[in-house]
């Protein structure tokens, strides 16, 4: 009879088979410890992810107010100076008036 290492062909089969059902055993714990482990963090996570998302969306509100804002103050801004020219030449007609007396 044929042998290897002084194992028959069929201890060898039997051999391996116990290995590869062992190591696919070890595989699926792994896989289902990452499984479990990954969901327990999703769950443990989803506040965080919620807050997170509100969180940049109000933001994105207050972005886009102050961009407003910014527009606004230049309107005013625009409208101080034009009010300046405005009393400076009401100043300089007031000089001009109390000289002429």
């Amino acid at each position: 009879m044929h042998s290897f290492l002084g194992y028959s062909w069929a201890e060898i089969a039997s051999i391996l088979a116990v290995i590869s059902v062992l190591f696919s055993g070890i595989y699926w714990l792994i896989r289902h410890g990452a499984k479990v482990l990954n969901n327990a963090i999703n769950i443990g996570t989803y506040p965080l992810r919620q807050q997170s998302k509100e969180l940049i969306n109000a933001i994105k509100q207050l972005s886009g107010n102050f961009k407003e804002q910014h527009e606004d103050i230049k309107r005013l801004e625009y409208k101080v100076e034009e009010q300046d020219k405005t009393i400076l030449l009401h100043d300089e007609k007031i000089k001009r008036l109390e000289e002429r007396r």
